[in-house]
């Protein structure tokens, strides 16, 4: 995860900053994990699917079909990758949620 700040006044791009930090709150937040790398693992597969997903808001295209059209139209907004986006990260995620369903839990 990296933290990065918005303009200040865009009232549009914090609405999606909040619709996407309650998905992860509601959807990966819930989930009892092992250890600190298996979030990693959760988040990284999340973020993967999330990002993959066609959205209403978008008028029916994902975040990756945005972003890849805003670089073709302008290459320089670009920042160099030191690591690229693992291609299994969403298998590995789910292996990750599998495991931790079997965890027990304490009688509350």
């Amino acid at each position: 995860m990296e933290h990065r700040k918005t303009q200040p006044y865009t009232p549009k791009t914090n609405g999606m900053v909040e619709r996407f930090n309650g998905r992860v709150q509601r959807e990966v937040l819930g989930i009892t994990l092992y250890s600190h790398q298996d979030l990693e693992t959760v988040l990284s597969g999340f973020a993967r699917a999330y990002n993959g997903r066609r959205q209403r808001v978008l008028k029916g295209r994902s975040p990756d079909m945005v972003l890849r059209e805003r670089l073709k139209a302008k290459p320089e907004l670009a920042k160099p990758v030191l690591k690229p986006p693992d291609p299994d990260a969403l298998t590995k995620a789910l292996k990750v949620v599998a495991a931790a369903k079997e965890v027990s839990h304490p009688d509350s």
